[in-house]
């Protein structure tokens, strides 16, 4: 059975390969080549050890919690426990064998610990849960008491439907990775790579256009629209980072201006997915095409190589402002 179930993980595989395209494809490639290095060159370093099991730990829990075929496992084969172990095993060999090939003896057998554990854990968030589970945090005193009290998340904006939009789907996701980042800003540079990481996961949430009266009421002009939209981002970017950079200044001040190179590439990563958004808008409609170029330009942010990312943006804005001509046409 589960040599059967590694051949369907393949054929949707497969099928997903098939949707994307060549060039797209080629472009992945490169992303997942870059992440594959930088990922190398923590796991190899025995101090990072403890670090890279808890981000490990913490990605698979989130993946537990949140996947959508557990009925249907269950109610289909005998042995779940051996389906998730087999699919977890896979996930994490490469840390395993570079770990082996390593000699860090302690850092693989804390993985398979690690892995062994996690789908005994009875866990079950379904994503149809969060829109109550935001509602709640959001509003909790309304929700349970007929009371004038009325409580908000304060830094996510009523206009930003992106950010409540994107917390609610991806929450499991987003918590632990925050909690993490924070948990540990005071180590060096945990700080400057968990705000771009971050920002990179934030930029996520700009894949879906919203109805035409979402953008009319929006502004009065294009560039009034984009100036708005930008500007409301990075606020509620800022107060997030807050805690993180606080914690990170206290602790390792001489960071100071590595810190600063971090927001400003996590400002600049915000305004190339917004740009690249209304570049290239359509109403209610899914915009995950996107995400491939907007990956390519956070990479070259990130290298640094700023002269493509930069035209790219002055180009996508300047069609960003034409497709929004029309939604602001007396």
């Amino acid at each position: 059975m589960i040599i059967s179930i590694f051949k369907i993980r393949l054929s949707q595989f497969f099928r997903l390969l098939k949707g994307i395209g060549l060039f797209r494809i080629i472009a992945l490639l490169l992303i997942v080549w870059f992440i594959s290095f930088l990922v190398y060159q923590i796991v190899i370093l025995p101090e990072n050890t403890i670090t890279s099991l808890i981000v490990i730990g913490l990605l698979l829990i989130s993946l537990h919690a949140s996947r959508n075929d557990k009925h249907f496992i269950k109610t289909t084969i005998k042995r779940p426990y051996l389906i998730y172990l087999s699919e977890y095993l896979f996930l994490i060999l490469p840390i395993f064998v570079i770990w082996i090939v390593h000699f860090n003896w302690t850092g693989a057998g804390l993985l398979i610990l690690i892995v062994l554990l996690i789908p005994l854990l009875a866990i079950n968030l379904k994503l149809s849960y969060l829109g109550s589970i935001i509602k709640m945090l959001m509003n909790p005193f309304q929700s349970n008491f007929n009371s004038k009290f009325n409580v908000s998340l304060p830094f996510i904006s009523n206009r930003s439907f992106e950010w409540i939009s994107g917390i609610r789907r991806n929450l499991i996701l987003l918590l632990p990775i925050y909690l993490f980042i924070l948990a540990f800003s005071f180590k060096p540079y945990v700080a400057v790579v968990g705000m771009i990481f971050i920002s990179i996961l934030v930029s996520g949430f700009y894949y879906h256009g919203e109805p035409r009266e979402f953008v009319e009421f929006f502004a009065r002009n294009p560039k009034e629209f984009m100036l708005r939209k930008i500007l409301i981002n990075i606020k509620q970017l800022i107060i997030l980072f807050s805690p993180i950079l606080v914690i990170a200044l206290i602790f390792q001040p001489h960071t100071w201006y590595y810190l600063i190179g971090a927001v400003v590439i996590s400002f600049l990563i915000q305004v190339l997915s917004i740009v690249f958004k209304y570049g290239l808008f359509e109403e209610n409609a899914s915009l995950k095409r996107n995400s491939i170029i907007v990956s390519v330009n956070i990479l070259f942010v990130i290298l640094p190589l700023f002269p493509v990312p930069i035209i790219m943006g002055i180009l996508y804005y300047k069609k960003a402002c034409e497709n929004l001509k029309p939604y602001f046409h007396d």
